[in-house]
């Protein structure tokens, strides 16, 4: 009977409960959704219709769900310097990757915008793609003066 009570009382110390603990494994990737590699300043030194510039630029996002590109005039028009409803109009086509969409700035409605929204891809996140805009005069001049319109390329992580 006592090699029974010994028996016993080991097995209760030795089949404690179990116990389980989850552990949270985790964490976070910067997110980087920028254009760059942008010159600023784009001149057409003798306006005239058909003139056009290109504008090189870089583009990356590493949105899972990719990012909106958006062309913003904020003049409408190349704005004449003396008067600012005796414009030119002219269009900007951007293309970068799966984005292809035209900005039309040719009536002087101030902050006209065109924009594209695209899933995100590797390419996009990783190494980034490179893209254009083509800027083309689409009236003729007709006073003589300086003009300029602020365009601006804004991309957002969808």
């Amino acid at each position: 009977m006592n090699k029974l009570i010994v028996i016993s009382a080991i097995a209760a110390l030795s089949s404690g409960s179990a116990l389980a603990e989850n552990l949270n494994v985790g964490g976070a990737v910067e997110s980087v959704c920028e254009v760059s590699n942008i010159a600023a300043t784009h001149y057409f030194p003798a306006l005239a219709l058909g003139n056009t510039k290109t504008v090189n630029f870089d583009l990356k996002c590493n949105d899972v769900d990719g990012a909106t590109l958006t062309l913003t005039t904020s003049e409408g028009h190349l704005q004449n310097a003396d008067h600012e409803d005796r414009g030119v109009g002219y269009t900007a086509h951007l293309t970068a990757g799966p984005y292809d969409f035209t900005l039309s700035a040719e009536n002087g409605q101030n902050d006209q915008s065109a924009f594209q929204s695209n899933g995100g891809s590797n390419t996009l996140a990783t190494t980034g793609v490179t893209g254009m805009i083509d800027l083309e005069v689409t009236q003729t001049p007709v006073y003589a003066g300086t003009y300029a319109d602020t365009l601006m390329l804004t991309v957002t992580a969808n």
